[in-house]
């Protein structure tokens, strides 16, 4: 999953995704303003199957962040 993720960060951003560390916050360190990061949440609700509420979005800052947003959606749809 961490390594679909950073592809489509990679994608997103333009950075090479051996570049995109689990600490690097999507503004700050990616570069990705509120449509890149919308455009970013869409794409991963079609790469892992799961539906991330609008209100969801401020807990996503950094890629780990979502790595375990995205580990606990699907551990509940696995379930």
């Amino acid at each position: 999953m961490k390594e679909q993720l950073r592809t489509i960060l990679s994608a997103t951003s333009g950075l090479p995704a051996s570049s995109i560390t689990d600490q690097a916050n999507l503004s700050r360190d990616l570069g990705l303003d509120s449509l890149d990061t919308v455009d970013l949440v869409l794409q991963m609700e079609d790469q892992f199957h799961v539906s991330i509420p609008d209100e969801d979005y401020s807990k996503l800052q950094t890629v780990g962040e979502i790595c375990e947003y995205l580990r606990q959606k699907t551990t509940i749809i696995i379930q």
